[in-house]
């Protein structure tokens, strides 16, 4: 790698002073590198840097940052789009695991989450040097410190098994690794735990050798997670051997400080996470082994003491203890009554109670409090794992868990009342912790989109709410602060929650206002939370008709006297910075009021979007919280969507003022959002504002298209410009080719492509066919040559689908003629391969209804209609889009669920925003999606294909399978 020693210099110079203390001096020098990283060989030069010893420890470590960060931000990105040139990407890899290996501990972090990000798109296939090298490395090295490193290396590459959909593609690039490395890996595992439970290691030697050992477990799981190698079924017994000795293993060196946990705690979590996935995927291999892992962690779990170091890995111990007894076994130790009494005992009980250190982050970190106790929490608590295994335990001895643990209960009541005589402040955690036993025992099935769908029948959950949580509810609130009773009421507010679905209609609309009379509790934050919280998942609860169709449960016009006095409470306390600062909950209930009321709370809205401007530019200061800001702008969007249409000036008063000081002060984390909303604001305007008007080219400013969170935002917007062509026309037809620059940048990135085909989409839609017309042969080039190299189902659906829009749309043939324009025998040959492939894949409604109506009309052109057999192929890919055979119906793919969790809580990675669609950014009738004209499927599609009905019969009478589709057309 030589490299220009002056050139070196000034980069070393740059990168220092992206951490100097000077703001202008910082943005300055990053502005310059971000410039500097569009140029062939920026990234070796880093890498250059950062091998230089002479180089200060500061400068190489911004260096290893920015390197990781450039990694992110250009290595999805084609070469011929601005991205890494392909000789610079085979250079780069060839270098870097070496030079991770060798650099400082900081550094090589840096370079670890370089590692995995190319690695996540480009291993195997593109970077076949990495597996040997890795081998070579473990077999070779002498230094124990290099075998860490590519040990750690190794687990990194391999954990995308984890999250990956099970696929030929997915079995193919496990089969390479584990043939590849299973050999080493058991050869270092086996060495490792030899000199590890030898019990001659020096403290320092201990703690590199548990590192090791933590990377290899890591592996193992991860090779293991989709399909059990035949390799690692021959050789389990010397695996589970090392396990077992190592949960038996103890040493102060490893063992965690204060709160956190140590490497020993890590070690002995990640292989009960590996008996957990061996008892869920692996029985018939991991019976024999069961039995000694049973009692090696109910060993490890009954001497583990309180301590919150040990917190994570209880929680795993318990997970596979419940993954375990959950499960039929030949053999089962969790038959015996006497066994679940121990573990009911010894392991739930003293792990559903409440302790000292629970309650003190109750009261000093409620925002941690509420994380982990909240439903699809990240993080594992000894509660929730409790929880889990008595549900787990009851799933195969229903009967008898619930005998027991009601016994448990009623004993935990009674100490309650007598607590409760003496006045003791214990007496609310005893009832805290019936409330959970209760939810353990009674829950039998939940989703996250629906709580809880079936119960155990054993358990009267109204009759325990009368008893118990309605009474705490409706008692007044404490003259003085009771953390006691405030846990308390927090635990009844989470029962109502998670008994949403059970809890009749009448009872819960009786107790709405003792529940939303907590929000004002704003001396305590994780009671008006839990009260945010319940009132929002209650305004989601559905039932079914008589005719099958879901219905929310409760209705706008009874709600709304007691949710719309609840949001000026909630705003003073965000405002306020009362509590939890930027609570994310309190904000996601105020969009969801606003958009369960719709028009029932519009007054209020319209009233209530100038604070909420206010709370935005507040944080357009610092914009800390990305869950928050999401919720914040879904928020404004939900009243926007239901005041816009009748008061747009009021609501365009209120908001523009904010959203130009974003977009000046260029708020790089408000961006997607405020473009989202903007397209909502001009799609319903009448008028088109000056602001519309001076914003239009700033929008095709090539650095706003870098940042990929914007880009769905931007496509948002500019559909609502093509939608309004009428008053932009002079604007767009100038800037044409600009947007088709855009769409091409997009295309080809990796991480963007689908949104490419969005604005593509949103072209063909809205905008009138001349004013892309002369564009459109490159147009479909570019489309095409990105098809050849992609060769993703995913984008050859959206190449169809998008086509079936220019069929639907254009006029004479335009798609035909332009394909046979660019390489005659083109239409037919994509025509009878790749959208015969698409139209066996699970689409969206909207899309059948295209790809129906288009194939039809591409069945009556002549080069079809005059090639049997692909009239043929076209006639079987309507069968499938129709859902015509008797045995099968079309492949219909799921919408976005209007509550589906946000990726991450909607986070980005490090300093990177994400980017999240906010819900209601389209006006009415957005839902019909690309096919708003076509309004039943069946009916168009008869209509359109009725002029080949003679055709289509006399392919029936050759082909069984298209019988179907005669008989539908006739």
């Amino acid at each position: 790698m030589a490299v220009d020693p002056t050139q070196l210099a000034q980069l070393a110079t740059l990168l220092q002073q992206t951490v100097s203390p000077n703001a202008q001096e910082m943005q300055a020098s990053e502005q310059h590198l971000r410039s500097a990283e569009l140029k062939p060989g920026f990234g070796l030069m880093l890498l250059e840097l950062l091998r230089d010893g002479s180089i200060t420890a500061i400068t190489r470590q911004a260096g290893a940052v920015y390197f990781k960060n450039y990694i992110r931000r250009q290595w999805s990105v084609d070469g011929v789009a601005g991205g890494i040139s392909a000789s610079d990407r085979q250079a780069i890899k060839q270098h870097l695991l070496t030079l991770m290996l060798q650099a400082p501990k900081l550094v090589q972090v840096q370079l670890g989450a370089a590692v995995e990000e190319i690695s996540v798109l480009d291993y195997p296939t593109e970077w076949q040097s990495l597996l040997p090298e890795i081998v070579q490395h473990l077999k070779t090295s002498q230094d124990i410190s290099v075998l860490k490193g590519t040990m750690q290396t190794a687990h990194t590459v391999f954990m995308k098994f984890r999250s990956k959909s099970r696929s030929n593609e997915l079995l193919g690039e496990i089969k390479y690794t584990v043939m590849g490395f299973q050999e080493t890996h058991l050869a270092v595992f086996s060495a490792a735990c030899q000199r590890t439970l030898g019990g001659t290691l020096i403290a320092d030697q201990l703690v590199i050798h548990f590192e090791l050992l933590l990377a290899t477990i890591g592996a193992f799981h991860s090779l293991n997670v989709v399909d059990l190698p035949a390799f690692f079924e021959d050789h389990a017994k010397e695996y589970f051997q090392g396990f077992i000795e190592l949960l038996k293993f103890n040493h102060e060196a490893v063992v965690g400080k204060s709160d956190q946990p140590g490497l020993l705690e890590q070690v002995k979590g990640a292989i009960c996470e590996c008996f957990a996935l061996y008892t869920d995927k692996y029985q018939e291999e991991f019976a024999q082994f069961l039995l000694p892992c049973v009692e090696a962690v109910w060993t490890l779990l009954v001497a583990l003491d309180q301590q919150e170091r040990n917190d994570q890995l209880v929680a795993k111990g318990i997970h596979f203890l419940s993954s375990a007894a959950a499960t039929h076994w030949q053999k089962s130790p969790f038959e015996d009554q006497n066994v679940l009494s121990g573990i009911c005992l010894k392991v739930v009980f003293p792990n559903i109670v409440l302790r000292d250190s629970d309650m003190e982050l109750f009261e000093e970190n409620p925002l941690e409090y509420v994380r982990r106790d909240m439903e699809a929490a990240d993080q594992e608590t000894r509660r929730r794992s409790c929880m889990d295994l008595v549900k787990a335990m009851g799933r195969l001895n229903e009967a008898k868990v619930t005998e027991i643990l009601i016994g448990y209960i009623q004993a935990l009541l009674d100490q309650a009342r007598q607590a409760q005589a003496a006045n003791q402040q214990s007496a609310e955690r005893y009832k805290d912790a019936c409330i959970y036993l209760c939810i353990a025992m009674a829950v039998r099935g939940q989703t996250q989109r629906e709580g809880v769908t079936l119960t155990n029948q054993n358990v009267n959950i109204v009759d325990f709410f009368q008893q118990l949580v309605s009474p705490e509810l409706v008692a007044p609130l404490p003259a003085t602060r009771s953390v006691p009773n405030e846990v308390l009421r927090s635990s009844c507010l989470k029962f109502v929650t998670v008994f949403r679905n059970q809890l009749p209609r009448e009872q819960i609309g009786a107790m709405l206002p003792a529940i939303c009379r907590h929000i004002a509790a704003a001396d305590s934050p994780v009671v008006h939370t839990y009260a945010a919280i319940c009132i929002e998942k209650l305004l989601t609860v559905k039932d079914k008709t008589a005719q099958g169709q879901s219905v929310l449960r409760y209705d706008a016009t009874s709600m709304r006297g007691s949710l719309l006095p609840m949001v000026e409470p909630i705003l003073q306390i965000i405002a306020g910075n009362k509590g939890i600062p930027m609570n994310e909950y309190l904000m996601r209930v105020t969009a969801r009021i606003f958009s369960f009321l719709k028009q029932h709370g519009a007054e209020t809205g319209l009233a209530t979007l100038r604070p909420l401007s206010a709370i935005l530019l507040a944080m357009a200061a610092n914009p800390s919280n990305p869950v928050f800001n999401h919720n914040l702008f879904e928020a404004v969007a939900s009243i926007v969507k239901v005041c816009v249409p009748t008061q747009p000036d009021a609501v365009e008063g209120a908001l523009l003022p904010c959203f130009g000081q974003i977009l000046e002060r260029n708020v790089t984390d408000f961006l997607p959002y405020t473009f989202q909303i903007l397209g909502l604001l001009l799609d319903a305007s009448p008028s088109v504002k000056p602001l519309y008007q001076e914003l239009f080219a700033r929008l095709l400013n090539p650095d706003l298209w870098r940042a990929q969170a914007n880009v769905p935002g931007l496509i948002r917007l500019l559909r609502a410009y093509f939608s309004k062509h009428v008053g932009f026309s002079e604007l767009l037809r100038a800037h044409m080719q600009g947007i088709l620059e855009r769409f091409q940048f997009v295309l080809c990135n990796r991480k963007t492509e689908s949104s490419a085909f969005d604005l593509l989409n949103a072209m063909i839609m809205h905008l009138p066919v001349e004013f892309y017309q002369q564009h459109f042969k490159t147009l479909l080039t570019v489309l095409l040559t990105r098809l050849q190299s992609s060769k993703s189902p995913k984008t050859q659906k959206d190449f169809v689908i998008s086509c079936s829009l220019c069929v639907h749309r254009q006029p004479n043939n335009m798609y035909v003629a332009a394909l046979d324009e660019i390489q005659p025998g083109l239409f037919t040959n994509i025509l009878g391969s790749v959208w015969a492939l698409v139209a066996k894949m699970a689409l969206r409604l909207d899309e059948r209804k295209l790809c129906v109506i288009a194939m039809a009309k591409l069945m009556a052109h002549d080069q079809v209609r005059q090639n049997p057999q692909l009239l043929g192929v076209c006639c079987t890919g309507l069968v499938s889009l129709l859902g015509l055979l008797p045995t099968t119906e079309a492949a219909i793919a799921d919408d976005e669920s209007d509550e589906e969790p946000l990726a991450n809580g909607g986070a980005g990675l490090d300093f990177e925003v994400s980017f999240s669609k906010l819900k209601n950014t389209d006006l009415p009738g957005a839902a019909a999606g690309l096919a708003p004209d076509i309004p039943d499927l069946a009916a168009a599609g008869k209509t359109v294909l009725r002029p080949l009905q003679p055709v289509i019969v006399q392919l029936a009478q050759a082909n069984v399978e298209l019988q179907p589709l005669a008989m539908f057309v006739q």
